[in-house]
């Protein structure tokens, strides 16, 4: 390979993009081949909100509940689960570039049809990021002796400045924060290790908190990760959106979704903060506040070390959460941007803390965990079953539509069973909590009852259908042969299947701008194929984008060779 070669691929390798790109993350759209990072970068940012004091608070107020050892099968339970359901979400969005939202759309639930579960969703981060406040609420007061509520409004107003930023601050902010972080666990730790109680004095404790292993024990304990479980898997795909595959500029690798899905949360969050939030549960007597027990421990140190903590999970928390905002309301054209959205999320957030939501978390997490599960029961029974076994749905069920333009307002294979489950699992949820209906044991399953439904529902809607709901028209294919261009309107670059010919503008935009127009009627819809390509002018060729645009079709070239059969031919799309 030639220098001048060697130098061109180096230079390929870094995102291409504006300052406003690298503060949204393409929030409303497609992510192109051309902002895309490696594992490394999605990984540490995952970790910081797998280091929330949540993980070591939760696992021991179940163990004080429920008893130890369902806590631990619990914790294997959670451990599987999460792993297999994140392994699926971030390969979808990994390969296709979209956020849980706007995979939503075109899987079963239409243009507007996904704007409720964005909002549940939403509430959903609201509630995480108002527990992780709480914990940091309460180490200020407890370091300082200032009122509660004081302290819930200064740590409200520190987070105002930090969530203005798109994923390359927070990878970096994760990064370096990641070896403190680590460090104060470790003198946590040592410090109880050498000072705490003895191991005689733990295995006391344990012992008068181990009830009956199985039974309603265990099922309330996996009821209660069943909350944490949605959240977390929308979490990753919302992130993983950005990783670099086999056709992005920026290289990838080929375990890079197994070890994604299973290292920030499945394993680190769940099993190892896990094990260690029991541990600290005992060595404390008793507290489940990481915010107490930290700066109890040890003072000053104890108090920096949480805000650490909780600094890296709720910029986590108030980015997704961002994400879904910009979402819900850009199917009203209402897109000021996502800084704005993350600034609302904290307000928000900040209010939620001062309704004691950690003291609650685990009945707030199961009803929740109902409206959450059914949506994940809709999307995999039409990613897995609907387009994947008997592949319905655009290009035999390989393309998943989200344009406005081409989406109707409603997909009735999704909205219906997401529909019927969320009322079936609340209805038994509700007998549960009181006392009929099987009691504790139906609110228990209530969420799985959910998916169940949800699951059923779109896989038989789906078969019927037979993928004609999923899209108002076949797709219109792009006339040249670049992969990337730059938006007419307003100059960022775009994948060239993200753009679409619209008769309003008289030229082919892209889907935010299209999600952005307000007074054009939605005539596109009504118009043929042929009249619209007539009406819309091509975007001009962009000599910046000439060098990305050869690269890009030679790696595709190449991924496209790696999914033939020895000896086969590529098919016509």
């Amino acid at each position: 390979m030639t220098s001048k070669r060697k130098a061109e691929n180096e230079a390929l390798e870094h995102r291409i993009g504006s300052g406003r790109v690298a503060r949204e993350d393409y929030a409303l759209r497609k992510v192109p081949p051309t902002w895309r990072y490696r594992r490394a970068s999605i990984i540490l940012t995952l970790l910081g909100g797998a280091t929330a004091g949540v993980f070591l608070a939760f696992p021991a107020q179940l163990a004080g509940e429920f008893g130890v050892y369902n806590v631990i099968i619990g914790i294997a339970y959670v451990l599987i689960i999460q792993t297999l359901l994140n392994f699926v979400f971030v390969k979808t969005a990994s390969r296709t570039g979209l956020s849980s939202d706007l995979m939503s759309r075109g899987l079963a639930l239409g243009f507007d049809g996904s704007a409720w579960t964005t909002l549940i969703y939403w509430v959903g981060w609201v509630t995480i990021f108002a527990t992780e406040g709480q914990i940091l609420a309460s180490a200020v007061t407890a370091q300082y002796g200032i009122p509660d509520s004081v302290s819930k409004l200064i740590v409200g107003i520190l987070f105002v400045p930090l969530v203005l930023y798109g994923l390359g601050f927070l990878a970096n902010f994760q990064k370096w924060t990641l070896y403190l972080y680590v460090l104060g666990m470790i003198g946590l730790i040592a410090k109880l290790l050498f000072t705490g109680p003895s191991i005689g004095s733990l295995a006391t404790f344990y012992g008068s908190h181990t009830l009956p292993v199985g039974g309603l024990g265990l099922l309330g304990v996996l009821a209660a990760y069943n909350g944490l479980l949605p959240n977390v898997v929308f979490g990753h795909a919302d992130v993983a959106r950005l990783l670099a595959n086999k056709e992005s500029l920026t290289a990838s690798g080929r375990r890079d979704v197994l070890w994604i899905s299973l290292l920030p949360y499945s394993f680190f969050a769940y099993v190892v903060f896990g094990l260690v939030g029991l541990y600290l549960w005992a060595a404390t007597g008793g507290s489940t506040n990481p915010g107490t027990y930290f700066v109890g421990t040890i003072g000053i140190f104890g108090f920096l070390l949480i805000i650490l903590t909780q600094v890296r999970i709720n910029l986590i928390n108030a980015y997704s959460g961002s994400l879904s905002l910009a979402n819900f309301f850009s199917r009203v054209h209402f897109t000021p941007g996502r800084p704005t959205w993350a600034v609302i999320m904290v307000v928000v957030g900040t209010a939620a803390m001062y309704l004691d939501i950690l003291g609650n978390l685990g009945t707030v997490l199961t009803f929740e965990g109902i409206f959450l599960f059914a949506w994940i029961g809709v999307i995999l029974a039409d990613l897995v079953l609907v387009r994947g076994r008997h592949g319905y749905g655009p290009e035999s069920g390989q393309f998943i539509e989200y344009r406005r333009s081409m989406l109707p307002r409603w997909n009735h294979v999704g909205v219906i069973p997401l529909t019927i489950s969320t009322a079936t699992g609340l209805i038994v949820a509700f007998g549960g909590e009181n006392g009929i209906l099987g009691g504790k044991v139906a609110l228990d399953l209530s969420s799985w009852v959910a998916l169940a439904v949800a699951a059923l529902l779109t896989w038989v809607l789906g078969v019927r259908d037979r993928g004609r709901s999923y899209a108002i028209r076949p797709l219109i294919a792009w006339p040249r042969s670049d992969i990337v261009v730059e938006c007419p309107l307003d100059n960022e670059v775009v994948s060239t299947d993200d753009l679409f010919p619209c008769p309003y503008h008289k030229s082919w935009i892209c889907s935010e701008d299209c999600m952005s127009t307000r007074d054009c009627n939605e005539q596109c819809k009504s118009m043929g194929e042929e009249a619209l390509l007539q009406i819309a002018a091509m975007p001009p060729r962009s000599e910046a984008l000439v060098a990305p645009n050869k690269e890009l079709s030679a790696k595709r070239q190449r991924a496209n060779a790696d999914l033939l059969p020895p000896g086969g031919s590529h098919g016509t799309r």
